[in-house]
């Protein structure tokens, strides 16, 4: 088996894909999406660990994006979030409305260790443009909600950018948009 039917095949290891050519090496890294997200635990009066903001996350048209969630309290130790539910809301800020919404999938709830992944059809119905990422906590046995943070500063959003990438379809060939090149004259 050649370099590059193990790259593309996904026997090559996840964090580094390289394909050799006789000229040039192309470097491809794959990043996961993770996200921490802060409950707010009112019996913590010392915060040792502070986390000062929190990045955009990025999501790609044409595909599936999953992103992990770890929920942890002020100090930044691990929840136990058994008896409750997690759900993440895209939010457009310019029309002000919620565009879609998602179930957290638990990984390890006693851990509060989780993913929600934004679907490839929902993700194509966006503009390449910011969205946000909000996030929030309920308890099973009352409904009660309660919002979790994206920092110590109590920041609810998370920035979501919609990107552009691997298309379905290419363009068809020869289409040059009802443009007929003679040549030279």
């Amino acid at each position: 088996m050649g370099i590059d039917q193990v790259i593309f095949s996904g026997l090559c290891p996840k964090w580094l894909l390289t394909k050799y050519s006789d000229m040039q090496t192309l470097k491809l890294y794959l990043y996961d999406n993770i996200i921490d997200v802060q409950i707010m635990d009112l019996s913590i009066f010392t915060v040792r660990n502070r986390i000062m903001y929190s990045r955009n996350v990025k999501v790609y048209q044409g595909i599936d994006n999953p992103i992990q969630l770890n929920i942890k309290n002020q100090d930044q130790k691990a929840v136990n979030l058994t008896g409750y539910n997690v759900s993440a809301q895209i939010q457009d800020p310019v029309e002000k409305i919620t565009v879609e919404s998602f179930a957290c999938t638990w990984v390890n709830q006693a851990q509060g260790q989780g993913y929600i992944t934004l679907t490839r059809a929902t993700v194509d119905n966006l503009e390449q443009r910011n969205y946000v990422l909000t996030f929030r906590v309920t308890q099973v046995s009352d409904n009660t909600d309660e919002v979790l943070y994206a920092d110590d500063n109590h920041q609810v959003p998370i920035g979501l950018e919609i990107l552009p990438g691997y298309y379905s379809e290419l363009a068809a060939s020869g289409d040059s948009g009802g443009i007929i090149d003679g040549g030279p004259i």
